[in-house]
Parts: structure tokens; sequence; C-alpha cells
């Protein structure tokens, strides 16, 4: 399989974290083997996302211009998760000048991926030459797999993501003589779970039954219990499902493990026998404490916003010690993770500054640094220092301590 080509395929299965573990790319754009298979291909993930970012011709390219109609595509197929007729039909073209500009997008976004191939591998573009190892850095240690889905301060309304998971699959509803009944509850709350994530679970829960299931209603429902919000796809009759091979089952259970597992959701599957009739997706609805990370290092934040949202933290971030001093009076977070680090005002000022104001000195402080001052911190008032890189054990672990 050529590059170009394990790239498209890469993109038609990239919420299937099950297929990316093995798939071809996973060893030319994440070369870190330290990491385990399950976060390389969270990486891949990551990266292929990113690829679409770099094609982002931004706000001053005309509008249905080729370069905003490649991107916008890109987004609408595969971050979106729009059939190839609905994405056609938001940039109003037809079928066939869709085809031709999601080759030419694909070309575009296999060169950019190519590109960063060859960056991490600049022998492969010159085999003669002598291979150098780049620079080791303590913050490339930090640069873990981090998911759009885990960014901090997010929630999201069921009910307005299954309005449009169903729009999706309305042509397929029709073509398999199936008909859906939605019992959600008017005041159904709102999920600390990244909008692209929830969708991409429903997509695939919703998409398995479809695809099993013929001349059956398929019944949504959802209530909410112990600040749990249970939400469940249920076919009616059970009969109407088709039996599959149990590795099918196995392997479709597991892709939507993962995605849940990045929500920290459950997805339990309702049997009838040896058949899976059904879904129920159990999302945590309750209140989060908010944590307050400053770096200027935009991986950082990114590392810890993963970290935190998995334990149910929500996180608010600061790249600047003005803008972090202004939240904390504002916001009043759990606690502050601190970057000694920055520029202009560094991290010693700040420390100095929410120390000193009524308002923050009860805000218990974390030294995050990679610079070895625990003495100096713990001196200056902050409640406990961790030293770069940090791991999540030790990050959660220390928010935990502070309850």
């Amino acid at each position: 399989m050529q590059f170009s080509e394990q790239v498209e395929n890469a993109y038609e299965h990239l919420y299937d974290l099950v297929y990316l573990r093995t798939h071809p790319l996973l060893d030319l754009l994440v070369r870190d083997t330290s990491l385990s298979r399950k976060d390389r291909a969270w990486r891949l993930h990551h990266t292929l996302l990113e690829a679409i970012d770099e094609l982002d011709p931004g706000p001053q390219a005309p509008v249905f211009s080729p370069e905003w109609r490649r991107h916008r595509l890109m987004v609408l197929r595969y971050v979106d998760g729009l059939d190839p007729q609905s994405v056609a039909d938001q940039l109003a073209i037809g079928r066939r000048h869709y085809y031709r500009e999601q080759a030419a997008a694909m070309k575009l976004v296999a060169q950019v991926l190519w590109d960063r191939c060859m960056q991490q591998a600049p022998e492969a573009a010159h085999p003669e030459s002598e291979r150098q190892e780049p620079p080791l850095s303590r913050l490339e240690l930090l640069r873990l797999e981090a998911a759009r889905s885990a960014q901090g301060g997010r929630y999201t309304s069921p009910a307005e993501v299954v309005d449009g998971v169903l729009a999706v699959w309305q042509e397929r509803l029709r073509e398999r003589a199936l008909e859906v009944e939605v019992a959600l509850p008017q005041d159904l709350p709102q999920v600390p779970v990244q909008r692209n994530l929830l969708r991409q679970i429903l997509l695939g829960m919703l998409g398995y039954l479809v695809e099993r299931t013929t001349h059956a209603t398929i019944r949504l429902a959802a209530d909410v219990e112990a600040a749990i919000l249970h939400l469940s796809l249920t076919s009616v009759p059970q009969s109407a499902v088709q039996a599959t091979s149990q590795a099918e089952v196995q392997e479709s259970l597991s892709s939507f493990d993962e995605l849940a597992g990045l929500a920290r959701a459950r997805v339990l599957p309702v049997l009838s026998g040896k058949v899976v009739t059904g879904f129920d997706l159990l999302l945590p609805t309750g209140s989060q404490r908010t944590v307050l990370a400053v770096d200027d290092n935009e991986d950082v934040l990114e590392l810890f916003q993963r970290y935190l949202v998995a334990h149910h933290y929500q996180v608010a971030v600061a790249r600047t010690a003005g803008e972090a001093f202004d939240l904390a009076r504002r916001a009043k977070p759990y606690a502050i993770t601190l970057d000694l680090m920055m520029p202009e005002q560094d991290g010693w000022d700040l420390l100095r500054q929410l120390m000193d104001s009524p308002d923050t000195r009860d805000i218990p402080v974390i030294v995050c640094s990679v610079l070895r001052q625990k003495e100096a911190a713990l001196s200056l008032g902050a409640t406990a220092f961790l030293p770069k890189p940090v791991t999540e054990e030790a990050l959660v672990g220390m928010h935990e301590a502070l309850q």
C-alpha cells in the first residue's frame, strides 16, 4: 500500500483506535516506542487531526475558494463525521465534484504527513548522510497523546449531539426501513465530554445497529441517577438484529470502549442470547473541581488537561502570569499548577503575587518545573512541588491529597 493510500485508510478509521494500533502509519509517524500501542494509536489519531488543521487557509481566504473548500471538506468528513452526500450538500457541490475535492485535499494532507515523517527521519531522505540524533528536551518527555475530546471546561448537550447523529444516518435508516423513537427528558444535563468525541461514540453505536437491523424500531432514551447520565439505544424487536461473529462483536465493542474511556464513560452491550441488540452509555454529569494550569508551553497545558479531565477535574489554562492572576481572582480555582519559567513575568513573581493577595493566598499552588528548586518554591508559599516531567499519577495524586 502506497503512503497516500495508507493516509486515506487511516482517516477512514480515524476513530477506530483498535485498528490504528496496527496501522502502517504508526511506525512512520509515532516513533516513540516507549509508549504503549494504545497511547501510540491515540498519538496517531491526534497527528491526523493536526494535519487537517494545517490545511486551514485562515480567515483571509475567500469562502468557497479551493483552499477553504478542501479544508472545510476534511473537517466535515473526518472531524464532524458527516457522510459524503451531507458534506457535498453543505459545500453546495455535486457528488462528483466532492470526490475530486476530497482527492485533492487528501493529497495535500498526505504531503503534510510525509513532510512530518521526513522531519522525524531525515536519514530516510538522505541515506548516505550520517544519522544525527535530535537533542533531548525535558518537555519532549511530556508530549504524550493529548485528545481534542479532553479539553478542559467543555460541556456538551447530549440532546443536540443526538439530533446531529440522527441526521447523519437519516438516509440509511430509511433504506433499512428503520424508525427511531427518541425519549429524552427536557431537563437533560450537559456532560463534561468533548462534543466530537460524544458524537463519534453515538455514531458508532447507532451505526452498529443500523447495519445489522431491518424493519424495526431503534429506541433512544435517557435518564439521570447518582450523577450518571444513562443513555440507551435498543432495537425493537430484538429478533430484528442479525447475528454476527463473536470476533466482529468484540472488535466493535473494543473500539467503543476506547472512545468511551477517553470520556470517562462506559459502554455496556445489551444482549439477547449472544446477539448485541443495543447499548447502554453511562456518562458522568457530576460537578467538577476547577484547576488553573499555568504554563507558556501548549504541549504541557494540553497534557495536564488530559490528565485532570480524565479524573473529573475542570481545567482552566493561562499562558502568562498576568492572565493567570486575573483568572485566579475571578474563578477561585480549587488549585493552581504553576510553571516557573515563563516569558516577561516569570512563575516566581506570580507565586509571590498570589501569596500576597488576600483574594488568592489560600489557593493551593503546586509548582511544576524542570528547575530543581523545591525548597525555594515551598519557602515562598507553594503547597507542593513536582519536578517535570510530571506523570499522571503524580499530578492527580497531589490534587487528591488536597481534598
